[in-house]
Parts: C-alpha cells; sequence; structure tokens
C-alpha cells in the first residue's frame, strides 16, 4: 500500500465512521420515547431497556451503512478536492479512479461486513427484540391438524393430496396418492382411501379400502382391503409447517423453509423476497460508493453544499427505487432476486458514469 493510498484510506475510514455513528445515535434517540415509555409502564426493567436498544443495533447499521458509506466517501474527496489535492494528483498523472481506488476496496469489505451482520446478528436480534416487547419468549408449536394438506413425496415422483391430517396420531382422511413419471407430466398410477395411519414404526403409510386406478390404462383398476408399499415413507409432520416470519431466518433457514414451502404447496413469495433482499442489499454500501466518490471529486468553489444535498438525494433515492422493486416483486410482477438486484444495477451505471465524468 502506498502513502497516497494509506492517507486516503485513513480519512474515509475515518469519516465513515463518523457518518455511521450519527448515523445511529439519530436512530436510537429516535427510539427513546418509545423505550421510556415502556419504562413508565412497567414492561420493561432498567437492564431490559439496555437490552432492547442493543438489539436495535445490527438493524440500524444494517440500514444506515450506504447512507454512512455515501457521505463518509464524499467527505473525503471533497476534502481533499477544497485542498486542490485531487488536481495536483490529476495533474502528476495519477488516474481518479486510481485515487478513488482503496475507498472502493474498503466499501466492498464493508458490504461484505453488512451482509454478516444481515444474516447472523439481525435474525437473532430480531427475535429477542420482539420477545422483550410481548414480555415473554414465545414458542412456535406447529398446529396438530391440517386440512387440505398437499406434499411432494421425497422418495419419488409422487404426491400427497388429503383433506385432513393429524402429526400426533397419523390419522388421515379422505387420501390421494398420485404417482407420476420421471418428467413429473403424466399421471401413472392414482390411490384413494377413505382413511389412512401412519405407521411410526415401519414409517409408511397404511391405506384402508384402497382404490388403485392406472393412468394408461384407464379400465385397469384395483380396490384392497389394506394398501401399503415401502417408499410411501413421508412421515405426517413433513405436511404440517409453521408460519414463519422470513426475516428472522438465516439464509439457510430461508432455503430450508423454501423447500419446506414448495414441496406441500405453499406461497413462498415472501421467502424468495427477503432472500432475494438478503443477497442484494448488503453489496449497496459498495454500489453507492461510486456516486459519493464521483461527486466529491470535483470540488467547484460555492458548491460543496449543493453536492452534499444532491448526494444525499441519491443516496435515499435509493431506498426509494429498492422499495419499489421489492413491492413489484412481492406482488408477483418481478423475480424476487431480479427485482432485487436491479436498483443495485441501476446506481452502479450511474456511479461508474459519473466517475468516468470525475476523469476530466
Amino acid at each position: 500500500m502506498k502513502i497516497l493510498d494509506r492517507y486516503i484510506s485513513k480519512n474515509f475510514i475515518k469519516s465513515f465512521s463518523l457518518s455511521l455513528v450519527a448515523f445511529i445515535g439519530i436512530f436510537i434517540v429516535s427510539q427513546l420515547f418509545r423505550v421510556i415509555k415502556y419504562l413508565s409502564d412497567g414492561r420493561f426493567t432498567p437492564t431490559d431497556a439496555i437490552y432492547y436498544v442493543v438489539t436495535l443495533l445490527p438493524r440500524t447499521f444494517i440500514d444506515v451503512a450506504p447512507l454512512a458509506v455515501l457521505l463518509g466517501s464524499m467527505m473525503t474527496i471533497s476534502s481533499m478536492a477544497s485542498n486542490l489535492e485531487i488536481i495536483s494528483l490529476k495533474t502528476s498523472g495519477i488516474k481518479f479512479k486510481r485515487i478513488v481506488l482503496f475507498p472502493i476496496i474498503i466499501s466492498a469489505i464493508i458490504s461484505g461486513v453488512v451482509f454478516y451482520v444481515n444474516d447472523t446478528l439481525y435474525p437473532i436480534s430480531l427475535k429477542i427484540n420482539r420477545d422483550l416487547r410481548r414480555g415473554e419468549v414465545q414458542e412456535r408449536v406447529a398446529p396438530i391438524e391440517k386440512r387440505n394438506a398437499f406434499l411432494r413425496g421425497e422418495n419419488s415422483n409422487y404426491i400427497y393430496l388429503i383433506q385432513k391430517i393429524n402429526r400426533e396420531t397419523g390419522f388421515a382422511e379422505n387420501i390421494q396418492i398420485i404417482d407420476l413419471n420421471e418428467n413429473f407430466d403424466e399421471v401413472e398410477r392414482i390411490i384413494t382411501a377413505q382413511e389412512g395411519r401412519y405407521n411410526f414404526s415401519k414409517k409408511m403409510w397404511m391405506l384402508k379400502d384402497a382404490n388403485i386406478y392406472y393412468g394408461n390404462d384407464k379400465e385397469k383398476s384395483e380396490v384392497k382391503d389394506f394398501f401399503a408399499e415401502s417408499k410411501y415413507s413421508d412421515d405426517p409432520e413433513h405436511f404440517i409447517t409453521l408460519s414463519v416470519e422470513p426475516r428472522t431466518l438465516t439464509i439457510k433457514d430461508l432455503k430450508k423453509t423454501i423447500r419446506e414451502m414448495k414441496s406441500i404447496g405453499g406461497d413462498t413469495r415472501e421467502l424468495l423476497v427477503e432472500l432475494g433482499n438478503r443477497y442484494s442489499f448488503p453489496f449497496a454500501s459498495f454500489v453507492i460508493s461510486f456516486l459519493g466518490l464521483a461527486l466529491g471529486g470535483r470540488y467547484v468553489r460555492g458548491t460543496s453544499a449543493v453536492s452534499l444535498g444532491v448526494c444525499v438525494l441519491l443516496g435515499y433515492g435509493y431506498y426509494v427505487v429498492q422499495a419499489s422493486f421489492e413491492a413489484l416483486s412481492a406482488n408477483g410482477f418481478l423475480n424476487p432476486f431480479v427485482g432485487g438486484w436491479i436498483p443495485n444495477i441501476i446506481f452502479l451505471i450511474v456511479g461508474i458514469y459519473l466517475m468516468n465524468k470525475a476523469e476530466y
């Protein structure tokens, strides 16, 4: 690392840290009224109040990190520009892109930290925060029974359609099991039964008075007093899933829950939107750094306040665009992953354009 890189990196980290502390401080102050209200109502002890504020920090850091990077980068380069350091470096033959290289690298590292906090600390802190507000730790328990259950089998290409199932007793009513071909586009066999029970020791479904129909021969059918095949071994627990708050799940848990919801025919849109945001939003800090560095790179006397205003507007503009595309994804108009990355792509293009303009 050259002396120039150390100088710029030091100033950028300092400006970013000050901006981050300022934004977090503003948010914490805005929450003090609620904390005081909880204390006066007797819902919080002083220890609970401190714990409550601490659990707000991960999400606050995630939300304000892009703005802190934006203002930090702008303050760093603007200060250098006002001291004519940028012009001097350009005159000596150093390109603007080389000057801001290390702030961009540091912004990428900050994005990595945001990604880590968003996937690990935030889900835990959100659960604790909600439990504190409720006044108790709430255990989530799956319902014992479910109506109109749907499940794609784990061991082969077949699906269950069950009118009613009890996960504790393993008893089910009005059962249909549909066997399909390998491409999952043609019915090979349909098995129906008025009732059945899951044998927990043998790990298979036992159907009573079963009717078997063959898809390739509509006239061929069988009736059996009892029907059981080892491949139909899906546990009743798999038919019933908990309703979950996507934001309280890690990426690993989100993927697992999405697979489970798909297997029972559940709506995964909200989960997919959250998963898309987990991968896209943390990198806003990296993307938005281009804007701050480019806008701070050209010093014209009397226009620093204008640059600051434009910079802040662009920063909040990112949140507006991101929220708009998130809404489109949630309503089914866009693929959740595409919708999550479009704001990053838009602002990266704008940032690169402004960065090229700053070369002159």
